[in-house]
């Protein structure tokens, strides 16, 4: 993956004034068109049975479902093509098949098979502009997620598996300081998180606080796609936007 690039002190210096220049100290991976931002092309099954690959847009499911429900209570795991998705797994409501079963959504008959299997993005520009109406971001999606759900603009589901299901509340803000002494403490809310996670999304697997991992918490390390780099790098807003992680930089 793509490593850290330093700079001397005085251009430190410059940045640490400026946060749009952040970005430059590392070498971070381009971004798509915000209609592709957060879409993944699924092969794991693609090749074994003659079928196009199955495209997925994180977008079009975000503004309905919580990341809670995929990739807590259906098993997703949170890399791409490491879940072993079968035909068989979504016709027995596993999987995809716990909602396109064509009573929550569309099913799994033929006359629906090119909707999933079509080798690529087919309709996602289009089926996007059905989301301006969104708060705006700088990147991504160039949608901000979390005010449209604090403003009521979407209301996704948190479950499918129990119908008074309530997010836990936990409202610590934890501060991590940056390696760089010119660089200011990241925030981290959880309770913006656990209004789309499950605690078990990242504990223990992603973040163990028993180990306590986060000591090596380093942008490195977040840009090989651990840590905050397993979705801040593909699908939650990426990490070219230095400010919503480190509030206090200056403008």
């Amino acid at each position: 993956m793509r490593k850290i690039q330093f700079l001397p002190a005085v251009i430190a210096l410059a940045v640490f004034f400026s946060p749009v220049a952040v970005p430059q100290l590392f070498d971070l991976p381009s971004l798509p068109e915000p209609w592709l931002y957060g879409n993944v092309l699924i092969t794991r099954q693609a090749a074994e049975s003659s079928q196009m690959p199955v495209s997925f847009s994180h977008w079009s499911h975000r503004a309905r479902y919580t990341c809670r429900v995929c990739h807590f209570e259906l098993g997703f795991v949170m890399k791409a093509n490491e879940t072993e998705i079968t035909e068989k797994a979504n016709q027995n409501g596993e999987y995809c098949g716990a909602c396109h079963n064509d009573e929550i959504s569309f099913g799994h008959g033929k006359e629906n098979c090119t909707r999933c299997h079509n080798d690529g993005w087919d309709g996602s520009r289009q089926r996007f502009k059905m989301l301006d109406h969104l708060p705006k971001a700088p990147f991504g999606n160039q949608i901000d997620w979390v005010q449209a759900l604090d403003l009521g603009l979407i209301n996704p589901v948190q479950s499918i598996l129990e119908d008074d299901y309530e997010p836990m509340e936990f409202k610590r803000e934890l501060d991590i300081d940056a390696n760089w002494s010119l660089i200011s403490p990241a925030l981290f809310p959880h309770d913006k998180h656990m209004a789309w996670l499950d605690c078990g999304d990242c504990h223990p697997g992603i973040f163990n606080v028993k180990k306590k991992t986060t000591r090596n918490f380093e942008m490195r390390y977040i840009l090989e796609g651990k840590f905050c780099g397993v979705c801040h790098l593909n699908v939650a807003f990426p990490l070219d936007d230095c400010k919503a992680c480190h509030p206090g930089m200056t403008q």
